[in-house]
């Protein structure tokens, strides 16, 4: 089983974020954790027997800044999914930190979540830049995100990932390139690297629009962000990791348990204030208010995934992959016959973009610019 859980909680909010967020200063973390562990107690009690059987693969904590709750908050919601499942001996147990806050227990004693429970961090990072983090409204500088990550290192975290972006306003190919040295110099196993998303309604949706005629929020161009992705591949390889997805690269051995489900199209509970899960054939979220949340865990939506979206995205999330897709797997799994159903798709793309190795496909590192457009394709 593979579960995610959500942590709303942040000291602010980034200009570029559009997640639900709760500002830390409002309070109302410890009931929070309560309605986390009635929500487990409501949905792993009502699983059956035979859904039992399967220990908890991967926990992903995300956010939010999930390191605003202490150890011993995630001791209780630990201690709530073991009443129900165990964690499997080599379980992937993930807690997002950011370097910015400063006064967590995270930052001060970061070997007591690792005496919890978890084994992995992925630090919310994204430049070694301080005037890129001032755009970003990020709270963390260079220096201590840096020395939050050799802190980290010393308290026996050995499995450490980074989060990073380009196409930041004000970013240069120069300053991208230290970005990556400091990085590998760091040692860490992963890195996610990811373009700036500029939201919309976000404030740095309203700032970038001024930047014409004030200039202050200047954004690379579309030419230089795919220019910064393939530096960030090169780079990365070179110091020693292996790109396993779009975005994602990691040391051998390193790459996210978790976050191959989702691109194999896998099922996982997702639990906590509007939380997306994916569970017996249906698509859920969980309501987007934590007052309505807190009252009742169990609100939300919930829609069926039929099999055409279930094709479509066991494809789509399929050539993310490096590795790509087996077809004949897909093909009996979904009982089509792949070339006659895609093949105007193939007749296209064949060659340059999309390539066979023997009866895998994947996406060429050449097609990953355009492979929004090119993975529309395979839409109904």
């Amino acid at each position: 089983m593979f579960v995610y859980l959500h942590i709303p909680f942040c000291v602010s909010r980034c200009i570029y974020c559009d997640f639900y967020v709760v500002l830390e200063k409002y309070g109302g973390k410890a009931a929070y954790v309560d309605a986390v562990c009635r929500e487990i107690e409501l949905r792993l009690g009502a699983l059956s027997p035979a859904e039992l059987r399967s220990p908890i693969q991967t926990l992903y904590v995300g956010g939010g800044t999930p390191s605003l709750l202490d150890s011993d908050a995630y001791r209780r919601v630990f201690e709530a999914m073991n009443r129900y499942l165990p964690f499997a001996p080599d379980a992937e147990i993930t807690l997002e930190a950011n370097p910015g806050a400063r006064h967590s227990e995270m930052a001060d004693a970061p070997e007591k979540y690792l005496e919890a429970g978890f084994n992995r961090v992925s630090v919310g990072v994204q430049s070694f830049n301080d005037l890129e983090l001032k755009k970003l409204s990020r709270l963390h500088s260079t220096q201590e995100a840096a020395a939050f990550i050799r802190g980290l290192q010393a308290a026996g975290w050995a499995n450490i990932s980074l989060d990073l972006m380009y196409g930041i306003p004000v970013q240069t190919m120069a300053t991208w390139r230290e970005t990556l040295r400091q990085t590998v110099d760091l040692g860490v196993q992963h890195v996610s690297m990811y373009g700036l998303k500029v939201e919309e309604n976000t404030p740095l949706d309203k700032l970038t629009a001024l930047q014409a005629s004030r200039g202050s929020y200047p954004l690379p161009e579309e030419d230089e962000i795919v220019a910064m992705y393939y530096e960030g591949l090169n780079t990365l390889r070179s110091g020693g990791f292996e790109r396993y997805e779009f975005s994602n690269l990691a040391r051998p051995g390193y790459a996210s348990r978790h976050n191959l489900n989702y691109w194999n199209n896998g099922e996982y509970l997702a639990l906590g204030v509007a939380a997306h899960g994916y569970w017996q054939g249906n698509r859920y979220e969980t309501v987007r208010d934590l007052t309505c949340y807190m009252e009742n865990p169990l609100a939300g939506e919930t829609a069926p995934c039929p099999p055409q979206e279930r094709l479509e995205n066991a494809i789509i999330f399929g050539l993310r992959k490096a590795e790509g897709i087996q077809i004949p797997a897909l093909e009996s799994e979904f009982g089509i016959d792949f070339r006659a159903r895609y093949g105007h798709i193939l007749r296209k793309y064949e060659g340059e973009y999309l390539i066979w190795q023997g009866e895998t496909l994947q996406l060429s590192e050449r097609a990953i610019p355009l492979s929004n457009g090119i993975l529309a394709e395979f839409l109904d």
